[in-house]
């Protein structure tokens, strides 16, 4: 019945809607919680977990340094096409105080080929199931990237919903933040 959104030229709206439909124990992996803060002040966030080599991760360990958390997947052609950018990016700007964290949507049964994507990659890597977030917003498509600054609030969410993410979308907001 599914077997359209598990092809090899299904698009990442097509796997979003998959992981959808695959019922509401799935689903409830991508809920985040967001805690009670005053009004317009910026939540604070909290990711807690393991990374793809076993390391254990707290986003308030970075606290100091700026994070550029990505929500990506294997299966979705627009987030593998603009990790070189983000690899870039990371690089160039590391020393100054960025961090990056690529949260990966993928099930536990495709690790395989998360693991082989992110080889290359100087930035942690963790699959979201292994993952607990807190004061983010639904993730409800890809790509998308959120920051957080260096106080560990939140800054942009859904910010970087398009195909095509550069070093002039990240400048715009992260190099203020640096």
């Amino acid at each position: 019945m599914l077997s359209h959104l598990t092809s090899p030229n299904a698009t990442c709206e097509d796997h979003t809607r998959r992981q959808a439909l695959a019922g509401l124990a799935s689903f409830a992996g991508l809920m985040v919680t967001r805690p009670a803060r005053a009004w317009g002040e910026p939540p604070a966030v909290s990711i807690k977990g393991a990374l793809l080599d076993g390391q254990p991760f707290a986003s308030e360990a970075l606290k100091g340094q700026v994070l550029l958390v990505n929500f990506w997947a294997s299966w979705c052609a627009p987030c593998r096409a603009e990790m070189p950018e983000i690899e870039a990016y990371y690089r160039a700007h590391r020393a100054q105080g960025l961090a990056v964290l690529a949260l990966s949507m993928d099930e536990p049964a495709d690790e395989a080929k998360v693991r082989e994507l992110a080889k290359g990659w100087s930035f942690p890597v963790a699959l979201m199931p292994q993952v607990k977030l807190s004061g983010f917003d639904r993730i409800w498509r890809m790509p998308v990237s959120a920051v957080i600054d260096r106080q560990g609030k939140l800054v942009k969410q859904d910010w970087f919903v398009q195909t095509g993410l550069n070093a002039a979308q990240l400048d715009a907001v992260i190099k203020p933040l640096l």
